[in-house]
């Protein structure tokens, strides 16, 4: 079914720096926030929200469910448009789960490393969040 034949929906654009990684119509989006999930229906309150690592589902107007893994961003829902504006964004099905892989042991061995000077802990532990989250989401393709 068309989005154009009547059928509410909300557009759902995700956009990262390298930029558009999905442009959809869908029957409803649910996104990480930093208190818990926001699920996004047709005419949802406008609303402007902080995202966290995590995972975004999208229901397709076909019924169909995509899942994307994204990084920290920001979240605008306005007129049936929700706009992400997020770090990183990786479909479930593009996620190379041996890169995922290797970039959690590189984290761990940074936080085992942490006290030393030139170690970042948060970056570190923020790159292992991120890590982890590709391969959750890379098991629901």
């Amino acid at each position: 079914m068309e989005a154009s034949e009547g059928i509410k929906n909300v557009k759902c654009e995700v956009v990262t720096p390298e930029g558009l990684v999905l442009d959809e119509h869908a029957q409803m989006v649910v996104i990480p926030g930093e208190v818990g999930e926001i699920g996004v229906l047709p005419r949802h309150a406008p609303i402007v929200t902080n995202t966290i690592v995590g995972e975004v589902r999208v229901k397709t107007m076909d019924g169909k469910m995509k899942h994307l893994a994204v990084g920290n961003g920001y979240a605008k829902m306005q007129y049936d448009r929700l706009m992400l504006l997020v770090d990183t964004a990786e479909k479930a099905e593009d996620i190379d789960i041996d890169r995922a892989e290797e970039a959690i042991k590189r984290a761990e061995k940074w936080l085992d490393q942490c006290h030393e000077a030139g170690v970042d802990c948060y970056r570190a532990q923020q790159s292992r969040n991120r890590a982890k989250n590709r391969l959750r989401v890379a098991g629901k393709a």
